[in-house]
């Protein structure tokens, strides 16, 4: 059976709303419909997967929220966000959360923000007092506002940007018009999972027994939201969030675990999301559809064909060029030997670099090394780089168009 809005099957629809969940768990009907709609249509088997990872699908009015539990000391298995807001953005998102309880069903931005004044300076606030009358301050308050309406939170319910930019400039008018989406809101709010995640974990005796059996995990989520996630739920976790699980990662009680479960790993993984599963000797790859609306959104975009990721792929062959992995599969690094790498590839391809990255090759290597993190192929520590198993995928790569400095320009803007 095909789904005429999609063109998928019945059963990739359900994966490719499953992976959607994974890459943003917040649906609202009044921003996002036809994904609620896909919510809707697939619920009972979207339960029943989250149910898998110990998660729990909750859907509230218009409003559907993937609540991802604590699974003990590691709070979560969902990969970190490149280049997140500040912490002051997300501070003041979190106040002004909390100045819409109170709101009435129509506000402002300048109510919101005097709401946000008076709850930083409250007795009981641990946080630095919101200060309007600087500019900076209003801007940050702003982005968190933007994050809430980008949630369905907040519904924009004025067009003039002129009032917008006006408060933001001097800190005068209303600023715009929103409503406030109840149904939302209870969603981002609920106190159910921030006790989850502030409570000190508990392990419960029976966790270890419930490990070997292998589907005692599917369809529980009404108790196992209460406690540590199983040994096979943290592993199904970090297979289908990371899309790798790589063994030098884990306990060694654990990666023998894996090892000894990768078929029903494997297995899971692949039934939630329509994706095929690389069982390889430093661990497991997860690759998803890469003919499906969710796949694109959750899978890195990387290489773009601008100068800092075609000179992060330099990066990454210089550093593993004539060096063999580790039983691990991983490549190991010194400082030292990461900056040797960043000279030769600064030296070598000077001509072609911008100017921002022409300034040094320390330069050059603070630009690439994020970028490299952020997918997943690299990790940075004091100790220097270790460069993992999955970088192989981006190794020698073949251009067809290689980055000049006259093709560049833009990328100085």
């Amino acid at each position: 059976m095909t789904s005429e809005a999609t063109g998928l099957t019945t059963r990739a629809e359900a994966q490719d709303t499953f992976a959607a969940l994974l890459t943003t768990p917040f649906v609202s009907a009044r921003v996002a419909p036809a994904r609620f709609a896909a919510v809707l249509q697939h619920r009972a088997q979207l339960t029943e997967w989250t149910g898998r990872l110990a998660y729990r699908l909750v859907i509230a009015g218009s409003v559907a929220r993937l609540h991802r539990d604590p699974a003990g000391p590691q709070r979560t298995a969902a990969p970190a966000i490149g280049a997140p807001p500040s912490r002051r953005a997300l501070t003041l998102m979190a106040l002004t959360a909390a100045a819409c309880e109170d709101a009435d069903m129509t506000t402002t931005v300048q109510a919101l923000s005097d709401e946000v004044r008076a709850i930083s300076a409250g007795p009981g606030a641990r946080v630095m007092p919101y200060n309007p009358d600087r500019r900076t301050e209003r801007q940050a308050f702003l982005r968190g506002v933007n994050q809430l309406a980008g949630l369905g939170i907040l519904l924009r319910r004025t067009t003039d940007e002129a009032l917008l930019r006006q408060w933001e400039e001097d800190g005068t008018g209303v600023g715009a018009g929103f409503e406030v989406d109840r149904d939302a809101l209870l969603q981002f709010t609920d106190p159910h999972t921030v006790a989850l995640a502030l409570r000190q974990p508990e392990v419960d005796e029976d966790d270890e027994d419930d490990e070997d059996d292998e589907d005692s995990s599917d369809g529980r989520q009404g108790t196992l939201g209460m406690r540590t996630a199983t040994r096979s739920q943290r592993m199904l976790r970090t297979l289908v969030e990371d899309t790798a699980l790589l063994y030098a990662d884990l306990h060694p009680e654990d990666a023998e675990y894996a090892r000894g479960q990768r078929s029903w790993l494997a297995g899971h993984a692949s039934d939630m999301t329509g994706g095929t599963v690389e069982i390889r000797e430093e661990g497991m790859l997860l690759r998803l559809p890469p003919d499906r609306p969710a796949s694109v959104a959750a899978t890195v975009p990387f290489p773009a064909a601008t100068a800092t990721p075609w000179f992060a792929l330099k990066m990454l062959e210089a550093v593993v060029t004539g060096r063999s992995p580790d039983n691990d599969g991983r490549i190991l690094l010194t400082p030292d030997e990461v900056e040797t790498a960043a000279e030769r590839v600064y030296t070598g391809n000077f001509g072609a670099l911008t100017n921002d990255l022409k300034k040094s090759p320390l330069v050059m290597l603070a630009a690439v090394e994020p970028t490299l993190t952020e997918a997943g192929l690299i990790r940075v520590s004091n100790a220097g780089w270790t460069v993992l198993p999955v970088a192989g995928r981006c190794r020698d790569p073949k251009a067809v168009w290689e980055p000049t400095l006259e093709d560049m320009t833009h990328d100085d803007a």
